[in-house]
């Protein structure tokens, strides 16, 4: 028989698994570090690449494509020679130089020798290389198209070289760390996956175009002629894509304020402050040397 006193509980006070737990307390830093040199928390991963180039932060890889855009317009077309191949070099460096060569040829390049050759048709001059039916090309269009394109190439390539060393979700995680607003920061991200996300969801159409029998492999006719039907199924994927993604930033918080969280984060490294401090060096000094060199 018991005496009716309430039985003894060997295990510590607190160690009741029923009983409630205070939460512990979230995290209010973004998963990032708020200085230059922190680390993030435990349990946060940093994202980083072994390649040195790869791993740099994507303010580095910003400041490197302006440094060289504006070192290229400083001189004549042996400046713009210089900067593209030192981004060819950069690009080599990385492991990206196939698909850098690749957007380079089809953007920059492409562009450039447009402009030459409207410029070499359409600039009236008294020396005449050649006639195209009613048109005449001309060596002084040709001169001022070849000038025109070089500063579009100096410009241009050191974008392209940053955009192949970029990586869309380090920058986006870049841009919070430097308390950019969330609206800007998804403006950004999806200009960047736009192209991407296009051109997967015409693969996707070509694909289910060919297992219905229609010719898309052909010749440049025949290819135009598959690709037109695309037009009107690519439109509409992508504006139902924009319900889609709305409902997924609304399920995410996107629209609410307050501390966020992150379970990534991107560092800023000292090598990263070094190689922008020498950057921005090497540009003042060819700044200031172009201007003594216009002076004298």
């Amino acid at each position: 028989m018991t005496d009716g006193a309430a039985p003894t509980d060997p295990r510590p006070p607190g160690d009741d698994p029923g009983a409630p737990t205070e939460p512990a307390a979230p995290r209010h830093d973004g998963g990032a570090p708020s200085g230059a040199g922190l680390r993030p928390g435990p349990g946060v991963q940093v994202l980083t690449d072994p390649n040195p180039i790869l791993g740099l932060n994507p303010t580095t890889v910003v400041v490197l494509g302006v440094v060289l855009a504006v070192l290229s317009q400083l001189a004549g077309l042996w400046s713009v020679g210089v900067v593209v191949v030192v981004c060819v070099l950069v690009a080599a460096a990385a492991g990206r130089l196939r698909p850098f060569l690749a957007a380079w040829a089809s953007t920059v390049v492409l562009l450039s020798v447009v402009i030459v050759a409207l410029q070499t048709l359409f600039i009236e001059g008294p020396t005449i290389l050649f006639s195209l039916w009613i048109l005449d090309g001309t060596l002084e269009g040709f001169e001022r198209g070849v000038s025109f394109a070089a500063r579009i190439m100096g410009a241009g390539t050191p974008l392209v070289l940053a955009a192949q060393l970029s990586d869309r979700r380090r920058v986006m995680l870049e841009l919070e760390r430097r308390r950019v607003p969330p609206k800007a920061t998804y403006v950004v991200v999806a200009a960047l996956n736009l192209i991407p996300e296009m051109r997967k969801q015409t693969g996707a159409i070509l694909d289910a175009q060919r297992a219905r029998g229609i010719e898309t492999d052909a010749n440049w006719l025949v290819r135009t002629r598959a690709f037109l039907p695309t037009l009107v199924p690519l439109i509409l994927s992508s504006v139902l894509s924009v319900e889609e993604k709305a409902l997924a930033l609304q399920s995410r918080g996107f629209t609410l304020s307050g501390p966020r969280t992150s379970l990534y984060a991107v560092v800023d490294t000292r090598r990263d402050r070094v190689v922008r401090a020498l950057l921005w060096a090497v540009l003042a000094l060819a700044v200031v040397g172009r201007i003594v060199l216009w002076v004298l």
